[in-house]
């Protein structure tokens, strides 16, 4: 679809929202139930695959590890292991080289605001997305449930479309997220799958799809503050 269809079909469709109660034109969420998932605010029944999902988003602090994988242009796909802390709004996420030694903390201190802490120089610099990027992986969609979802595999999978860019002053590009896919074994979050790319897609062939792997989490556990301090002084995005 062509940047200026996709804008005349998102005018359209949030007018149509207007009309019947509300859209937020700069929002750019959409909340698709095309695969599970609706704007219903009530708890899940305990026991059901959403319920697992919710679990792990509701947790007001969380801690674990997980895999995140991508697949390159030649087609290798690349592994990357990463540690998270969350503290309601504020995060951290440390990646890993192969070898095991640290290479670089995502930090939202304020869960505004995101700076990559890169080891190697000692910087910190403002990320090309706002902290709600990663929110909605790990805390949820604001004011959006998984529903009923989908059976694939042996999971259930719920969609999250978000059709949102970040365009930030001050970072070094923009960031677009098509949708989130989330998947349960009943039991909890088992995976993750985002499709991204640096700008406004014309296709879905610009668009790379990641997926984050979760082992088993810790939830509702203690997070010390200096977690989310930024270990380095921040520096603007080229210097």
């Amino acid at each position: 679809m062509s940047v200026i269809k996709r804008a005349f079909v998102l005018a359209a469709v949030c007018a149509l929202a207007m009309a019947l109660g509300g859209c937020d034109a700069d929002s750019g969420d959409s909340g698709s139930d095309e695969d599970g998932g609706s704007e219903r605010k009530t708890p899940a029944e305990p026991g059901t695959p959403e319920a697992a999902v919710e679990s792990f988003w509701d947790a007001e602090t969380k801690h674990g590890t997980l895999t995140f994988s991508n697949v390159r242009d030649d087609g290798t796909v690349d592994e990357q292991r990463i540690e998270y802390w969350f503290d309601g709004d504020r995060y951290r996420l440390t990646w890993f080289n192969d070898d095991g030694s640290v290479r670089l903390h995502m930090i939202s201190p304020d869960g505004v605001d995101v700076y990559h802490c890169n080891v190697e120089d000692e910087t910190s610099i403002l990320a090309y997305t706002r902290a709600e990027f990663h929110q909605w992986i790990f805390n949820g969609p604001p004011d959006w449930r998984p529903g009923d979802g989908v059976s694939e595999d042996g999971l259930t999978k719920y969609t999250f479309t978000a059709q949102k860019l970040w365009d930030i002053e001050g970072a070094s590009q923009d960031f677009y997220l098509e949708d989130l896919v989330v998947y349960t074994d009943g039991e909890r979050i088992i995976k993750a799958v985002t499709r991204t790319t640096s700008h406004l897609p014309e296709s879905e062939d610009d668009l790379v799809v990641s997926t984050y792997t979760f082992d088993e989490p810790e939830l509702d556990v203690d997070v010390p503050n200096d977690i989310f301090e930024l270990p380095y002084d921040i520096v603007e995005a080229g210097d």
